[in-house]
């Protein structure tokens, strides 16, 4: 079944390195426990496992993290897995009320196991609640905790509003598909463990095309064996790797991968019979009433296929030419044809801007009455500076031109592998005011 069950866990390299290391964990006191993996490779069962392997010593709350959205309900949640009363209270008092369970194991020396499965579908402060809980003052750790989820619930963790919990976690899990060699110990075990051996219902090859349709994902690997046995049973027969890609169409609907089961090769028409034959080739787009062009009909202003296209010339064939109805031309330059690489498109003053759209902001006013005060005409101008922060810069030219000396140019991203003649200094925007100030004063370092 797609539901986990403890009686047919199968102890897996990885699945069961993280189960003893969370069981470990846990009774230890070192801290939260995490697992991460895809889905499939048996989280859930993980949890399960260990919940069984401590409930006699810990009070056990499991919990599915996509069931839970509130405080409230995350509370009830927890007091209904160890049997506490959680109807017709309020919030202070559910929590109350855990933290009194909490203090009255650890006086026992027991304490509380908190596994939240799908844990990536938590809200962030609900896990932040949890965490919480693990502050409640014992003399020794008494809440335990362990999240499982996909990557993006380490994702999730990685965060910067996550860092406290991220620090508290002792034990990382990951869980991965089987291999080849421990998907086929894994379809023995499970064979055996339902009465049956691989042997008598699966005929040679069958496994490798069971691994090669599920990666080793042990979810899909029970689904498939599951249903393959279902296409057969009326015929009596063995399960041949030809029903395992049937039965992968059938969960799945989807092909089966590459080289999964043959298929039977279409044959080719020799290039002379295609040559001797004169109907036409047509290629039809769309759905009905739309145009069906033919190639080799043979008619006046009908295009011919004069070369047979072949395996190895995959080139050969008629030109097809497409042209748009309109005579626009979508390439056609936005540019004026005379205008070269280092034209700059300016104004003569602020006047030639009045009809444009304007972007106010406090910063932006700022920066206009700065510039105003620039404008003078005993004091040199400036230009317009980026609204994003930029270095200043001197160009070249300026100070080749006796007429551009007094310009300041500010430059947005400047490439720093150009040498640039003259000072160059970076200026972050609140230095903004110091640059017109020291501007305005005639400071040119």
């Amino acid at each position: 079944m797609a539901a986990p069950r403890t009686q047919f866990y199968h102890p897996a390299q990885q699945i069961d390195a993280a189960l003893k290391s969370v069981e470990r964990c846990i009774r230890r006191g070192e801290g939260m426990a995490l697992v991460v993996g895809p889905p499939g490779t048996g989280k859930s069962l993980l949890l399960s496992m260990v919940a069984e392997h401590v409930r006699d010593d810990f009070d056990v709350a499991l919990l599915s993290g996509a069931s839970i959205c509130t405080r409230r309900a995350l509370w009830q949640s927890i007091l209904a897995a160890i049997g506490e009363r959680f109807r017709g209270i309020d919030e202070s008092e559910l929590r109350m009320a855990i933290v009194e369970r909490i203090r009255g194991l650890a006086a026992t020396g027991s304490g509380l196991v908190i596994l939240v499965d799908e844990a990536a579908t938590l809200p962030t402060r609900l896990i932040e609640e949890l965490r919480l809980l693990t502050n409640v003052p014992t003399p020794m750790p008494a809440v335990h905790i362990v999240l499982a989820g996909g990557l993006r619930l380490e994702e999730m963790l990685a965060g910067p509003r996550m860092e406290s919990l991220a620090q508290r976690i002792a034990v990382r899990g990951y869980l991965e598909p089987l291999d080849h060699a421990e998907t086929m110990a894994y379809l023995r075990v499970q064979t055996r463990a339902a009465g049956l051996e691989w042997e008598k219902l699966f005929a040679p090859g069958s496994d490798d095309a069971v691994f090669k349709a599920t990666d080793g994902v042990p979810r899909l690997i029970n689904q498939l064996c599951d249903q393959a046995l279902v296409l057969v049973a009326e015929c009596n027969r063995l399960v041949t790797p030809a029903d395992i890609a049937t039965a992968w169409r059938e969960i799945q609907r989807l092909p089966p991968p590459s080289g999964l089961e043959p298929r039977p090769e279409s044959p080719r028409m020799p290039a002379t019979e295609a040559m001797d034959d004169a109907s036409p080739v047509s290629f039809e787009f769309g759905d009905d009433g739309m145009e069906m062009i033919e190639f080799g009909a043979g008619d006046e202003g009908v295009a011919t296929l004069d070369v047979v296209p072949t395996e190895h010339d995959p080139w050969s064939g008629p030109d097809v030419e497409m042209a748009t109805g309109h005579g626009d031309d979508p390439f056609e330059s936005l540019f004026p044809d005379n205008a070269s690489d280092g034209d700059v498109l300016s104004g003569e003053g602020p006047d030639d801007f009045r009809e444009r759209p304007h972007v106010k902001s406090r910063e932006g006013h700022a920066i206009t009455r700065l510039l105003a005060s620039l404008s003078s005409p005993a004091e040199p101008a400036a230009t317009a500076p980026h609204p994003s922060p930029a270095p200043a810069t001197t160009a070249p030219d300026a100070l080749e031109s006796d007429d551009d000396a007094d310009m300041v140019l500010i430059v947005d991203d400047a490439d720093d592998s150009e040498p640039v003649a003259g000072r160059v200094s970076a200026v972050r925007p609140d230095d903004y005011r110091n640059l017109f100030t020291r501007l305005r004063r005639g400071d040119r370092r």
